[in-house]
């Protein structure tokens, strides 16, 4: 697999990378901030730290780390394993609350399984997060788990296909563009991998075509085509929708047209739910 596969073809056994200790600013010297630091040193991927690890990733000191980690574990927020902590359940809990995603996860999901079903393909959501591209759902079987990215991960967008339709539909995809090529002005060997001129381009089709596609370059063997999501009437991506499948297939045209159907009917369904959230309801239990 290509470097560049850390975006739509993550597999979650891939090994964490190695994380240099963060340097706390200084807004993280309160105890809040400290346990941010401890938190988000989770966010390399890695699902289990002792406390050695969790001070050095964290760039919070071994003693702060053991006592904060004994509260956070009996407030929820981690648990203790053999091994060392691991994320504890209040912070998926937590998690699965979060307005923004939750409703798009509860709209998308059964459109997505037809998908699913009807083309056998692996199939992702995916929303803009920062100047990333994070996957917010998944849905593939054993055979495919080696091309289904990691809910939650968070992708440069100029990297995978579900990305750069975020990117092309941007308002800074100038400026992304600009800083790869300052990467590549300074030899920076991640910008080696994109063409500016290319990238370019290729946003200008996607808006064009309102879809995008790459061919094994992600993982051998499989290609990807993915479309934006809007408010039905709407010209404003809020997310995209993407379908993997073997190189060898040769339905292009029916994937591209059921994606297309798939994103229209999650707009029209966030559409509708967002138009009866501000409809005035009848009040409930109160007599006449």
């Amino acid at each position: 697999m290509r470097a560049s596969a850390q975006a739509e073809l993550e597999t979650d056994e891939q090994a964490a990378p190695v994380v240099e200790p963060a340097v706390p600013e200084p807004h993280m010297s309160s105890v809040l901030g400290k346990a941010h630091l401890v938190l988000g040193a989770f966010s390399s991927g890695s699902t289990c730290l002792g406390l050695s690890e969790l001070s050095r990733r964290s760039g919070v000191p071994k003693a702060t780390v053991h006592r904060l980690g004994t509260e956070l574990v009996q407030l929820g927020y981690l648990s203790r394993t053999p091994d060392g902590y691991q994320l504890g359940w209040r912070i998926f809990e937590l998690g699965r609350l979060v307005p923004g995603p939750a409703h798009l996860r509860a709209v998308a999901r059964p459109a997505m399984l037809d998908l699913r079903a009807a083309t056998q393909a692996v199939v992702h959501l995916a929303v803009p997060h920062g100047t990333d591209c994070c996957y917010l759902e998944r849905l593939g079987g054993r055979r495919e788990a080696a091309v289904v990215a990691a809910v939650g991960s968070n992708v440069s967008r100029p990297l995978t296909v579900s990305g750069r339709v975020l990117l092309a539909y941007s308002d800074d995809q100038e400026d992304v563009i600009a800083d790869l090529e300052a990467q590549r002005a300074d030899g920076s060997p991640t910008a080696d991998r994109l063409d500016p001129a290319a990238l370019r381009a290729e946003l200008a089709r996607i808006r064009e075509r309102r879809w995008a596609q790459e061919r094994e370059s992600c993982m051998h063997g499989y290609k990807s085509f993915a479309v934006p999501i809007m408010y039905f009437g709407g010209d404003r991506v809020i997310a995209t929708i993407s379908a993997t499948v073997p190189a060898d297939r040769r339905d292009d045209q029916q994937l591209i047209h059921a994606l297309l159907a798939t994103a229209a009917d999650i707009g029209r369904g966030l559409s509708r739910q967002n138009s009866s959230r501000t409809e005035p309801r009848p009040r409930v239990g109160m007599a006449g």
